[in-house]
Order: C-alpha cells, then sequence, then structure tokens
C-alpha cells in the first residue's frame, strides 16, 4: 500500500514546509524588533522636542509604560545619556513615577 518512497516524498515536503515557517515567523520577529527600536527613537526623540507638550497626546498609563520599554531598551544598548534624560523627565514632567525597565524587552529582543 505505503510505498518507501512516497513517504520519503512526503516527509521532505513537510520539512519545506516547516522551514517556510520558521523563515516566516524569523522575518516577523525581526520586523517587530525593527518597529519596535525605531518606535523608542521615535518616542524619545517627541520626548526631547517637544517636552512636558509630549504628554499631552496620550494616556498617561500607556506613556510611563512607554518609557519603561525605553528605558529597558537603552540599558540594553549602554545609552546611559538617554537613560539619564528619561529620568530627567520623569522627575521633571511626571511626579510619582518611578522608572521600572521592562524585563520583556530584554526577552523580546533576544539580546
Amino acid at each position: 500500500m505505503f510505498d518507501e518512497d512516497d513517504d520519503n516524498e512526503s516527509f521532505g515536503f513537510e520539512d519545506h514546509l516547516e522551514q517556510q515557517a520558521n523563515k516566516v515567523r524569523s522575518k516577523i520577529k525581526a520586523e517587530a524588533k525593527k518597529e519596535f527600536i525605531d518606535g523608542c527613537y521615535m518616542a524619545y526623540d517627541m520626548l526631547v522636542s517637544k517636552g512636558p507638550e509630549a504628554l499631552e497626546s496620550g494616556d498617561m498609563t500607556s506613556i510611563c509604560n512607554a518609557i519603561n520599554r525605553m528605558m529597558s531598551l537603552f540599558l540594553i544598548r549602554e545609552e546611559y545619556e538617554r537613560c539619564q534624560f528619561l529620568k530627567q523627565y520623569v522627575d521633571e514632567n511626571i511626579p510619582g513615577h518611578e522608572i521600572v525597565p521592562d524585563p520583556m524587552v530584554n526577552l523580546e529582543l533576544g539580546e
């Protein structure tokens, strides 16, 4: 009923599909990583250029979470000047918020 060659061809096709799926997953992950990093730098630039006005355009909880995630990225990349700016920005503009770097960023970036 089953020919060994048919089984090998089927296995080869399944391997091919798995490889393609892995490539797609890798591309999606790389694009998400790039978008996150680009977004952090854009948000940082907005904080620098707009100062306190940057806080007017969003939900404070979301902004604080974004700052925590940015801090994680900048710590990972050893961009301590940016970390210092974020700390000073929060101290001056978001009293009561304590920056807590998001540990998930390290896992998401795979660094």
